[in-house]
């Protein structure tokens, strides 16, 4: 049994259906499926049942979540616990992280995004290098740093990754584009591919991850390439550029609306720390739970509307 099974069970519960759920932690509604099946069966019981096109919880299901609710209280609070004694534990050392990070895509991955940890760890001296995702990946390869923050996972002999959260990609338009207004709410990715599309050629996984979406939907989308510094013109050109939503996106573009993309057509991203299996250490793994803290408010700030916004 894992905390995210117990997690996914209570977030169906609270949301009312597997694809709802998605929405609240950010995870594909056939992942969250999946999750509370494997806590079925190691259960033996039925948590939730046939109804219509969805499901709903049994009775046992509804009796279950409280004590699930508490449990997962509890455990967070073993995690907090830890975390105050590692605070204590850890010795002074150095420690060198190489960052994806793409102002208009995803600005909150920003060495800001590790000030609380730094005051928290005085006598770690923490080294950030913001770079490409590719570069990151090279930087690792080299030996230079001691872990990677990327996009999506990795799948190397000599590297391993694990998913600290997801994000939802959004679209940015202009203020002046005929979906700009408030009477459009979610967008398609038919509607999408009506328009020119930023290729998003600085992220490859998001790339990868968007143009299988639109195979999927059975959308042939039209992607140009936009240079960096000419996303601004794009959108006041009618483009469409997909983003992660952030403050900084409308500092870089002011003239911009942000849309939610079609639920049952949202497009998520994983946010992976990257570290060789045989230099694994406590400050190591300490980092690597501040981020998953962090993607955990990430989360909730999103299911209460609010928007990402994490250096604040």
């Amino acid at each position: 049994m894992y905390l995210n099974q117990l997690e996914y069970f209570a977030a169906t519960i609270e949301a009312g259906s597997f694809l709802a759920a998605s929405k609240k932690v950010y995870v594909t509604a056939p992942a969250i499926e999946r999750a509370v099946h494997l806590l079925e069966n190691e259960l033996g019981v039925e948590l939730f049942e046939p109804a219509g096109r969805s499901y709903r919880p049994t009775l046992l299901g509804k009796k279950l979540y409280e004590p699930v609710v508490e449990a997962i209280s509890y455990i967070n609070r073993i995690y907090d616990i830890a975390h105050e004694h590692s605070a204590d534990s850890l010795e002074d050392a150095e420690f060198n992280l190489v960052m994806a990070s793409f102002p208009f895509r995803c600005g909150w991955l920003a060495p800001a995004l590790f000030d609380q940890f730094t005051q928290e760890y005085p006598n770690i001296d923490l080294k950030i290098l913001s770079s490409s995702n590719g570069a990151c990946l090279e930087a690792m390869r080299s030996g230079m740093f001691d872990a990677a923050v990327v996009i999506g996972p990795i799948y190397e002999g000599d590297l391993r990754s694990r998913r600290l959260f997801s994000f939802p990609l959004r679209v940015a338009i202009s203020k002046s584009h005929n979906f700009a207004s408030k009477a459009y709410g979610h967008l398609s990715l038919r509607t999408i591919a009506q328009y020119p599309i930023a290729r998003p050629i600085d992220i490859g996984t998001c790339y990868k991850v968007v143009a299988r979406a639109f195979d999927e939907a059975q959308v042939l989308p039209n992607f140009v390439d936009v240079r960096a510094g000419d996303e601004p013109r794009f959108l006041q050109d009618g483009g469409i550029i997909f983003v992660a939503d952030h403050s900084s996106i409308r500092q870089i573009a002011p003239d911009s609306v942000i849309k939610d993309i079609a639920p049952r057509e949202r497009i998520v991203l994983p946010v992976c720390y990257v570290e060789r299996p045989n230099e694994t250490s406590a400050l190591s793994e300490r980092l690597a739970a501040y981020l998953a803290t962090f993607g955990e408010r990430m989360r909730k700030l999103q299911s209460r509307g609010l928007g990402i916004d994490p250096i604040k």
